[in-house]
Protein backbone atom coordinates (compact mmCIF):
# COMPACT_ATOMS: atom_id res chain seq x y z
CA UNK A 1 0.00 0.00 0.00
CA UNK A 2 2.81 2.40 0.95
CA UNK A 3 4.62 1.62 -2.32
CA UNK A 4 1.51 2.43 -4.37
CA UNK A 5 1.01 5.71 -2.53
CA UNK A 6 4.65 6.61 -3.09
CA UNK A 7 4.40 5.80 -6.80
CA UNK A 8 1.26 7.93 -7.03
CA UNK A 9 2.99 10.82 -5.24
CA UNK A 10 6.05 10.60 -7.50
CA UNK A 11 4.02 10.46 -10.72
CA UNK A 12 1.83 13.37 -9.56
CA UNK A 13 4.92 15.43 -8.66
CA UNK A 14 6.48 14.76 -12.06
CA UNK A 15 3.30 15.83 -13.89
CA UNK A 16 2.88 19.00 -11.80
CA UNK A 17 6.54 19.92 -12.24
CA UNK A 18 6.29 19.46 -16.01
CA UNK A 19 3.19 21.67 -16.20
CA UNK A 20 4.91 24.39 -14.16
CA UNK A 21 8.04 24.21 -16.34
CA UNK A 22 5.96 24.54 -19.51
CA UNK A 23 4.07 27.59 -18.28
CA UNK A 24 7.26 29.13 -16.98
CA UNK A 25 8.94 28.75 -20.37
CA UNK A 26 5.88 30.22 -22.10
CA UNK A 27 5.73 33.08 -19.60
CA UNK A 28 9.37 33.96 -20.24
CA UNK A 29 8.33 35.30 -23.63
CA UNK A 30 5.07 36.98 -22.57
CA UNK A 31 6.39 40.46 -23.35
CA UNK A 32 6.96 39.33 -26.92
CA UNK A 33 3.81 37.23 -27.41
CA UNK A 34 2.67 38.96 -30.59
CA UNK A 35 6.14 39.56 -31.99
CA UNK A 36 6.77 35.79 -32.06
CA UNK A 37 3.18 34.56 -32.47
CA UNK A 38 1.63 33.12 -35.62
CA UNK A 39 -1.83 34.17 -34.43
CA UNK A 40 -2.01 37.07 -36.95
CA UNK A 41 -1.94 34.35 -39.64
CA UNK A 42 -5.46 33.31 -38.58
CA UNK A 43 -6.86 36.58 -37.27
CA UNK A 44 -6.14 38.96 -40.16
CA UNK A 45 -7.92 36.79 -42.80
CA UNK A 46 -10.89 36.46 -40.43
CA UNK A 47 -11.14 40.24 -40.27
CA UNK A 48 -10.85 40.46 -44.05
CA UNK A 49 -13.68 37.98 -44.57
CA UNK A 50 -16.01 39.81 -42.17
CA UNK A 51 -15.11 43.11 -43.86
CA UNK A 52 -16.12 41.69 -47.24
CA UNK A 53 -12.66 41.54 -48.80
CA UNK A 54 -11.77 37.93 -47.99
CA UNK A 55 -10.22 37.45 -51.44
CA UNK A 56 -7.30 39.58 -50.25
CA UNK A 57 -6.44 37.03 -47.54
CA UNK A 58 -3.97 35.34 -49.88
CA UNK A 59 -2.42 38.56 -51.23
CA UNK A 60 0.95 39.11 -49.58
CA UNK A 61 0.84 42.92 -49.65
CA UNK A 62 -2.74 43.24 -48.37
CA UNK A 63 -2.39 40.62 -45.63
CA UNK A 64 0.96 42.00 -44.47
CA UNK A 65 -0.43 45.52 -44.27
CA UNK A 66 -3.41 44.45 -42.16
CA UNK A 67 -1.30 42.29 -39.85
CA UNK A 68 1.03 45.19 -39.10
CA UNK A 69 -1.88 47.56 -38.72
CA UNK A 70 -3.54 45.40 -36.06
CA UNK A 71 -0.37 44.02 -34.45
CA UNK A 72 2.16 46.84 -34.55
CA UNK A 73 4.64 44.99 -32.33
CA UNK A 74 5.12 42.27 -34.97
CA UNK A 75 8.12 44.22 -36.17
CA UNK A 76 9.09 43.27 -39.71
CA UNK A 77 7.58 39.79 -39.45
CA UNK A 78 4.91 38.66 -41.87
CA UNK A 79 2.95 35.44 -41.49
CA UNK A 80 1.17 34.34 -44.71
CA UNK A 81 -1.67 31.85 -44.46
CA UNK A 82 -1.49 28.62 -46.44
CA UNK A 83 -4.68 27.10 -45.08
CA UNK A 84 -7.01 26.36 -48.04
CA UNK A 85 -10.15 28.51 -48.47
CA UNK A 86 -12.35 25.77 -46.98
CA UNK A 87 -10.35 25.95 -43.76
CA UNK A 88 -10.33 29.72 -43.83
CA UNK A 89 -14.09 29.67 -43.32
CA UNK A 90 -13.64 27.92 -39.97
CA UNK A 91 -11.47 30.75 -38.60
CA UNK A 92 -13.74 33.61 -39.64
CA UNK A 93 -15.52 33.82 -36.21
CA UNK A 94 -12.22 35.05 -34.73
CA UNK A 95 -12.85 38.35 -36.48
CA UNK A 96 -15.84 39.02 -34.20
CA UNK A 97 -13.46 39.86 -31.35
CA UNK A 98 -10.87 42.57 -30.87
CA UNK A 99 -7.26 41.54 -31.58
CA UNK A 100 -6.31 41.34 -27.88
CA UNK A 101 -9.38 39.38 -26.76
CA UNK A 102 -9.17 37.05 -29.76
CA UNK A 103 -5.49 36.41 -29.06
CA UNK A 104 -6.04 35.31 -25.46
CA UNK A 105 -9.15 33.33 -26.37
CA UNK A 106 -7.06 31.50 -28.96
CA UNK A 107 -4.29 30.70 -26.50
CA UNK A 108 -6.83 29.46 -23.94
CA UNK A 109 -8.45 27.31 -26.63
CA UNK A 110 -5.11 25.66 -27.38
CA UNK A 111 -4.59 24.86 -23.70
CA UNK A 112 -8.13 23.46 -23.33
CA UNK A 113 -7.55 21.27 -26.40
CA UNK A 114 -4.39 19.82 -24.83
CA UNK A 115 -6.26 19.04 -21.60
CA UNK A 116 -9.12 17.43 -23.52
CA UNK A 117 -6.62 15.45 -25.62
CA UNK A 118 -5.14 13.98 -22.44
CA UNK A 119 -8.61 12.89 -21.28
CA UNK A 120 -9.39 11.22 -24.62
CA UNK A 121 -6.00 9.50 -24.73
CA UNK A 122 -6.73 8.11 -21.27
CA UNK A 123 -10.01 6.67 -22.56
CA UNK A 124 -8.71 5.31 -25.85
CA UNK A 125 -5.70 3.56 -24.35
CA UNK A 126 -7.15 2.76 -20.90
CA UNK A 127 -4.38 4.60 -19.07
CA UNK A 128 -4.22 4.34 -15.29
CA UNK A 129 -3.41 7.28 -13.02
CA UNK A 130 0.36 6.81 -13.09
CA UNK A 131 0.54 6.45 -16.88
CA UNK A 132 -1.68 9.49 -17.30
CA UNK A 133 0.68 11.56 -15.15
CA UNK A 134 3.66 10.46 -17.23
CA UNK A 135 1.71 11.30 -20.38
CA UNK A 136 1.03 14.81 -19.05
CA UNK A 137 4.71 15.24 -18.21
CA UNK A 138 5.82 14.03 -21.63
CA UNK A 139 3.40 16.34 -23.41
CA UNK A 140 4.31 19.41 -21.36
CA UNK A 141 8.04 18.92 -21.87
CA UNK A 142 7.78 18.16 -25.59
CA UNK A 143 8.96 20.55 -28.26
CA UNK A 144 5.63 20.13 -30.03
CA UNK A 145 3.52 21.44 -27.14
CA UNK A 146 6.06 24.09 -26.19
CA UNK A 147 6.30 25.45 -29.72
CA UNK A 148 2.53 25.23 -30.32
CA UNK A 149 1.75 27.33 -27.25
CA UNK A 150 4.70 29.66 -27.69
CA UNK A 151 3.79 30.72 -31.23
CA UNK A 152 0.06 29.87 -31.09
CA UNK A 153 -0.07 27.23 -33.80
CA UNK A 154 -3.23 25.16 -34.26
CA UNK A 155 -1.58 21.76 -33.71
CA UNK A 156 -3.41 21.14 -30.38
CA UNK A 157 -6.73 21.69 -32.16
CA UNK A 158 -5.79 19.15 -34.84
CA UNK A 159 -4.71 16.71 -32.12
CA UNK A 160 -8.02 16.84 -30.25
CA UNK A 161 -9.94 16.56 -33.53
CA UNK A 162 -7.94 13.50 -34.59
CA UNK A 163 -8.17 11.83 -31.19
CA UNK A 164 -11.90 12.50 -31.03
CA UNK A 165 -12.25 10.89 -34.45
CA UNK A 166 -10.29 7.82 -33.32
CA UNK A 167 -12.48 7.45 -30.25
CA UNK A 168 -15.70 7.78 -32.25
CA UNK A 169 -14.47 5.33 -34.88
CA UNK A 170 -13.74 2.81 -32.14
CA UNK A 171 -17.30 3.34 -30.89
CA UNK A 172 -18.62 2.79 -34.45
CA UNK A 173 -19.98 6.35 -34.54
CA UNK A 174 -18.75 6.92 -38.07
CA UNK A 175 -20.88 9.93 -38.98
CA UNK A 176 -19.73 11.92 -35.94
CA UNK A 177 -16.16 10.83 -36.65
CA UNK A 178 -16.47 12.10 -40.22
CA UNK A 179 -17.76 15.46 -38.98
CA UNK A 180 -14.76 15.82 -36.69
CA UNK A 181 -12.30 14.71 -39.37
CA UNK A 182 -13.70 17.37 -41.71
CA UNK A 183 -12.21 20.02 -39.42
CA UNK A 184 -8.77 18.75 -40.43
CA UNK A 185 -9.36 20.25 -43.86
CA UNK A 186 -7.31 23.11 -42.42
CA UNK A 187 -4.32 20.86 -43.12
CA UNK A 188 -5.53 18.28 -45.66
CA UNK A 189 -2.07 16.74 -45.98
CA UNK A 190 -2.46 15.45 -42.42
CA UNK A 191 -5.78 13.70 -43.01
CA UNK A 192 -5.74 12.39 -46.62
CA UNK A 193 -3.59 9.29 -45.89
CA UNK A 194 -5.85 8.46 -42.94
CA UNK A 195 -8.93 8.72 -45.17
CA UNK A 196 -7.23 6.41 -47.66
CA UNK A 197 -6.63 3.96 -44.82
CA UNK A 198 -10.30 4.11 -43.86
CA UNK A 199 -11.19 3.39 -47.48
CA UNK A 200 -9.03 0.26 -47.31
CA UNK A 201 -10.74 -0.74 -44.07
CA UNK A 202 -14.10 -0.24 -45.87
CA UNK A 203 -15.31 2.39 -43.41
CA UNK A 204 -17.07 4.55 -46.00
CA UNK A 205 -19.36 6.68 -43.85
CA UNK A 206 -16.71 8.98 -42.33
CA UNK A 207 -15.19 9.46 -45.78
CA UNK A 208 -18.55 10.40 -47.31
CA UNK A 209 -19.25 12.80 -44.45
CA UNK A 210 -15.78 14.35 -44.75
CA UNK A 211 -16.13 15.11 -48.44
CA UNK A 212 -19.73 16.26 -48.03
CA UNK A 213 -18.61 18.82 -45.45
CA UNK A 214 -15.64 19.73 -47.66
CA UNK A 215 -18.03 20.49 -50.54
CA UNK A 216 -20.23 22.57 -48.24
CA UNK A 217 -17.21 24.52 -46.98
CA UNK A 218 -16.08 25.04 -50.57
CA UNK A 219 -19.43 26.60 -51.43
CA UNK A 220 -19.34 28.83 -48.35
CA UNK A 221 -15.76 29.84 -49.13
CA UNK A 222 -16.77 30.68 -52.69
CA UNK A 223 -19.53 32.94 -51.36
CA UNK A 224 -17.16 34.65 -48.91
CA UNK A 225 -14.03 35.08 -51.04
CA UNK A 226 -15.25 34.39 -54.58
CA UNK A 227 -13.39 32.91 -57.51
CA UNK A 228 -10.72 35.58 -57.08
CA UNK A 229 -9.94 34.30 -53.57
CA UNK A 230 -9.38 30.76 -54.83
CA UNK A 231 -7.15 32.04 -57.64
CA UNK A 232 -5.17 34.12 -55.14
CA UNK A 233 -4.68 31.02 -52.98
CA UNK A 234 -3.20 28.97 -55.82
CA UNK A 235 -1.09 31.95 -56.90
CA UNK A 236 0.32 32.19 -53.38
CA UNK A 237 1.31 28.53 -53.44
CA UNK A 238 3.20 29.12 -56.70
CA UNK A 239 5.11 32.15 -55.46
CA UNK A 240 8.89 31.56 -55.46
CA UNK A 241 8.95 33.16 -52.00
CA UNK A 242 6.55 30.55 -50.59
CA UNK A 243 9.33 28.15 -49.64
CA UNK A 244 10.99 30.97 -47.71
CA UNK A 245 7.73 32.06 -46.06
CA UNK A 246 6.98 28.47 -45.00
CA UNK A 247 10.53 27.98 -43.68
CA UNK A 248 10.23 24.63 -45.41
CA UNK A 249 13.88 23.79 -44.73
CA UNK A 250 13.04 23.56 -41.00
CA UNK A 251 10.42 20.87 -41.50
CA UNK A 252 11.28 17.40 -40.09
CA UNK A 253 10.22 15.85 -43.39
CA UNK A 254 11.80 14.45 -46.53
CA UNK A 255 11.17 17.78 -48.23
CA UNK A 256 12.72 19.72 -45.37
CA UNK A 257 15.82 17.52 -45.32
CA UNK A 258 16.35 17.77 -49.08
CA UNK A 259 16.00 21.55 -48.94
CA UNK A 260 18.73 21.72 -46.33
CA UNK A 261 21.26 20.15 -48.68
CA UNK A 262 19.88 21.17 -52.10
CA UNK A 263 18.08 24.51 -51.60
CA UNK A 264 18.63 25.51 -55.23
CA UNK A 265 16.36 22.66 -56.38
CA UNK A 266 13.34 23.66 -54.32
CA UNK A 267 10.87 23.33 -57.21
CA UNK A 268 12.14 19.89 -58.23
CA UNK A 269 12.10 18.78 -54.58
CA UNK A 270 8.47 19.88 -54.29
CA UNK A 271 7.51 17.83 -57.36
CA UNK A 272 9.43 14.79 -56.08
CA UNK A 273 7.89 14.99 -52.61
CA UNK A 274 4.43 15.41 -54.12
CA UNK A 275 4.89 12.11 -55.95
CA UNK A 276 6.16 10.46 -52.76
CA UNK A 277 3.17 11.78 -50.81
CA UNK A 278 0.79 10.46 -53.45
CA UNK A 279 2.48 7.08 -52.99
CA UNK A 280 1.94 7.35 -49.24
CA UNK A 281 -1.79 7.73 -49.86
CA UNK A 282 -1.74 4.57 -51.99
CA UNK A 283 0.25 2.67 -49.35
CA UNK A 284 -2.21 3.82 -46.71
CA UNK A 285 -5.06 2.26 -48.67
CA UNK A 286 -3.05 -0.98 -48.97
CA UNK A 287 -2.48 -1.13 -45.22
CA UNK A 288 -6.15 -0.45 -44.55
CA UNK A 289 -7.13 -3.32 -46.84
CA UNK A 290 -4.50 -5.59 -45.27
CA UNK A 291 -5.79 -5.00 -41.74
CA UNK A 292 -9.50 -4.54 -42.46
CA UNK A 293 -10.38 -7.67 -40.47
CA UNK A 294 -8.09 -6.82 -37.53
CA UNK A 295 -10.06 -5.86 -34.42
CA UNK A 296 -7.50 -3.13 -33.70
CA UNK A 297 -7.43 -1.72 -37.24
CA UNK A 298 -8.31 1.83 -36.13
CA UNK A 299 -5.50 1.97 -33.57
CA UNK A 300 -3.13 0.38 -36.07
CA UNK A 301 -3.55 3.50 -38.20
CA UNK A 302 -1.72 5.50 -35.53
CA UNK A 303 1.26 3.18 -35.95
CA UNK A 304 1.26 2.61 -39.70
CA UNK A 305 -0.21 5.74 -41.26
CA UNK A 306 0.40 8.81 -39.12
CA UNK A 307 4.24 8.64 -38.89
CA UNK A 308 4.51 7.97 -42.63
CA UNK A 309 1.99 10.69 -43.49
CA UNK A 310 3.86 13.32 -41.47
CA UNK A 311 7.47 12.74 -42.49
CA UNK A 312 6.58 12.49 -46.20
CA UNK A 313 4.14 15.38 -46.04
CA UNK A 314 4.53 18.43 -48.27
CA UNK A 315 4.10 20.73 -45.30
CA UNK A 316 4.69 19.65 -41.70
CA UNK A 317 6.55 21.56 -39.00
CA UNK A 318 7.72 20.17 -35.67
CA UNK A 319 4.57 21.32 -33.84
CA UNK A 320 2.47 19.25 -36.27
CA UNK A 321 4.20 16.18 -34.85
CA UNK A 322 1.73 16.40 -31.98
CA UNK A 323 -0.30 14.00 -34.10
CA UNK A 324 2.33 11.38 -33.22
CA UNK A 325 1.25 11.35 -29.58
CA UNK A 326 -1.25 8.48 -30.06
CA UNK A 327 1.46 6.61 -31.97
CA UNK A 328 3.85 6.78 -29.03
CA UNK A 329 1.14 5.90 -26.51
CA UNK A 330 0.08 2.93 -28.67
CA UNK A 331 3.65 1.64 -28.62
CA UNK A 332 4.01 1.86 -24.84
CA UNK A 333 0.57 0.36 -24.12
CA UNK A 334 0.88 -2.43 -26.72
CA UNK A 335 -2.46 -1.36 -28.21
CA UNK A 336 -2.74 -2.61 -31.77
CA UNK A 337 0.52 -4.53 -31.62
CA UNK A 338 3.11 -5.62 -29.07
CA UNK A 339 6.55 -4.05 -28.94
CA UNK A 340 9.61 -5.32 -27.12
CA UNK A 341 11.15 -3.63 -24.09
CA UNK A 342 14.24 -2.86 -26.17
CA UNK A 343 12.12 -1.07 -28.78
CA UNK A 344 10.36 0.96 -26.10
CA UNK A 345 13.68 1.84 -24.46
CA UNK A 346 15.05 3.11 -27.77
CA UNK A 347 11.88 5.17 -28.25
CA UNK A 348 12.38 6.66 -24.79
CA UNK A 349 15.96 7.72 -25.44
CA UNK A 350 15.13 8.93 -28.94
CA UNK A 351 12.23 10.93 -27.58
CA UNK A 352 14.61 12.99 -25.49
CA UNK A 353 15.61 14.82 -28.68
CA UNK A 354 12.06 16.20 -28.77
CA UNK A 355 12.10 17.30 -25.13
CA UNK A 356 13.01 20.72 -23.80
CA UNK A 357 15.62 22.01 -23.22
CA UNK A 358 17.51 19.78 -25.70
CA UNK A 359 14.91 20.38 -28.40
CA UNK A 360 15.29 24.14 -27.99
CA UNK A 361 19.01 23.80 -28.64
CA UNK A 362 18.39 21.62 -31.73
CA UNK A 363 15.87 24.06 -33.17
CA UNK A 364 17.50 27.41 -32.42
CA UNK A 365 21.24 26.64 -32.18
CA UNK A 366 21.47 23.93 -34.81
CA UNK A 367 18.68 23.96 -37.41
CA UNK A 368 18.20 27.72 -37.54
CA UNK A 369 21.95 28.17 -37.84
CA UNK A 370 22.22 25.99 -40.92
CA UNK A 371 22.86 22.45 -39.69
CA UNK A 372 22.55 20.26 -42.78
CA UNK A 373 21.14 17.11 -41.22
CA UNK A 374 17.74 17.40 -39.59
CA UNK A 375 18.14 15.09 -36.62
CA UNK A 376 14.41 14.96 -36.02
CA UNK A 377 13.71 13.79 -39.56
CA UNK A 378 16.33 11.05 -39.38
CA UNK A 379 14.95 9.80 -36.09
CA UNK A 380 11.35 9.84 -37.34
CA UNK A 381 12.37 8.08 -40.55
CA UNK A 382 14.00 5.29 -38.53
CA UNK A 383 10.91 5.06 -36.29
CA UNK A 384 8.56 4.89 -39.28
CA UNK A 385 10.57 2.21 -41.04
CA UNK A 386 10.94 0.20 -37.82
CA UNK A 387 7.19 0.23 -37.16
CA UNK A 388 6.34 -0.62 -40.77
CA UNK A 389 8.85 -3.48 -40.76
CA UNK A 390 7.57 -4.75 -37.43
CA UNK A 391 3.91 -4.77 -38.46
CA UNK A 392 4.41 -5.83 -42.07
CA UNK A 393 6.77 -8.77 -41.60
CA UNK A 394 6.26 -9.87 -38.01
CA UNK A 395 2.87 -11.19 -36.98
CA UNK A 396 1.53 -10.41 -33.57
CA UNK A 397 1.36 -14.07 -32.68
CA UNK A 398 5.08 -14.41 -33.24
CA UNK A 399 5.78 -11.98 -30.44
Amino acid sequence: MFTKKLERLISTSIAVAAVLILFYLIWLGHNAFISISDFPEYYAPAKMILAGNGADSYLVAALSALQHQMFSNMGERFVPIYIPPQGLVLFSPLGLFSPTIAFYLWKCLLIVCLIAATVILKRIFYLDYKKTCYLIAGLCLSEMVYESLRIDQLAPILLIVFLGSLYLLQQRQDIKAGLLLSLMICKPQCVLPFLAYLAGVKRWRPIIVFFSVAIALTLIAYILIGKEGFLNYFALLRLPESTEYMRAELMPTLRGQLLRVLPEYSKQILYLCSVVFASVIGISYFYGYKYKDNEHNILLSTLLIIPMALIFSIHCHVYDLLLLVPTVVAIFTNMGSRFTLIFKTLITFGGMLFMVPLSIYIHYDYLLKGGQINIWFIELLILTLAIMTRLTFVSRSAE
